[in-house]
């Protein structure tokens, strides 16, 4: 089953060198998540095996966008990220303010410890590319807990799988060409990609990639008009990000305002992109949302694209 499906060369939850199955720390690095989604879903991944850690934003730190919310929010994120025993930090859920903490991480420090994997899409992917740009961490673009897009569906099956897995992993998710792009084509590179508002406000910052060249960029936004999301991608175009790439893969824009839908804005899209562009149902602010990982290797044939994380 595409969308979803993934294999590893072993079953069972992956060990540290203590012979304890890893942990995964979940945070609230943005916005509050639905508190009774999130201890419902929480259960579903202990019940599944996974050892988890939920590390509430404290009640009395105030208002998350304050600076004393920031601080909070990125000593809890710093901490996390540099435990040794946290393999996996997931976001409960997105919203805003994950870009806040961005220049509040130590990077000197954390550039010496092992890699951790930031699990979660929307917001937190300013997280997960600064993680990519900055430190070659790889992360996966996948559902969140604290968010009613949790449905407990193949798109959960497969996270569950990949946090209970060792690896090598991998997986797959429907595509088709769009546009100019040949039936036939056939693209390989280097995953990365996100929110697209999200990622546009990092361009030009030490928080994103100074070229985009042999990636595969995936992109998926909500509640955006047409315009604006064109007003994006010709700040792309504009950086000269896209002519490197190996190809563009667009997933959902889901809840468009204003006069376009979204055949009409992919069609745009595909209009200004230099490189062969691809559309998929399989990822976005939707359910299913199913796991991308950036950092992974990606090809791109027959209608399917294929990711390895070694």
């Amino acid at each position: 089953m595409l969308g979803g499906f993934v294999t590893t060369d072993s079953h069972g939850p992956a060990q540290v060198s203590d012979g304890l199955s890893t942990m995964l720390t979940v945070l609230e690095p943005s916005s509050a998540p639905e508190s009774a989604v999130l201890e419902s879903n929480l259960a579903v991944l202990r019940q599944a095996g996974i050892r988890v850690r939920y590390q509430r934003y404290p009640l009395d730190a105030g208002d998350r966008q304050a600076q004393v919310g920031v601080n909070t929010r990125g000593q809890i994120l710093s901490s996390a990220l540099s435990d040794p025993e946290s393999v996996y930090v997931l976001a409960a859920r997105g919203g805003y303010g994950a870009s806040d903490l961005l220049r509040h991480l130590d990077w000197s420090a954390l550039s010496s410890l092992p890699k951790t994997v930031v699990v979660g899409f929307s917001d937190i992917s300013a997280l997960q590319v600064a993680l990519y740009a900055r430190l070659g961490w790889p992360a996966i673009h996948g559902p969140m807990p604290g968010s009613s897009l949790w449905s407990n569906g193949p798109d959960v099956d497969c996270l569950v799988r990949l946090l209970s897995s060792p690896r090598p992993w991998n997986s797959a998710i429907r595509v088709s060409p769009f546009g100019s792009s040949s039936t036939d084509t056939t693209v390989q590179g280097t995953l990365i990609g996100g929110c697209l508002s999200v990622l546009s406000a990092l361009i030009g910052t030490p928080y994103f990639p100074k070229t985009l060249q042999g990636h595969i960029l995936f992109l998926e936004d909500t509640h955006e008009t047409a315009e604006r999301v064109l007003r994006f991608w010709n700040q792309w175009l504009d950086c000269d990000l896209v002519a490197g790439l190996a190809a563009v893969v667009v997933g959902r824009f889901t809840d468009l305002s204003g006069g376009h839908d979204e055949e009409w804005l992919v069609t745009r899209l595909a209009e200004r992109c230099t490189v062969p562009l691809f559309r998929s149902p399989d990822f976005g602010h939707i359910s299913p949302n199913h796991p991308l990982v950036i950092g992974a290797d990606a090809r791109i044939n027959g209608g399917v694209l294929k990711w390895r994380l070694d």
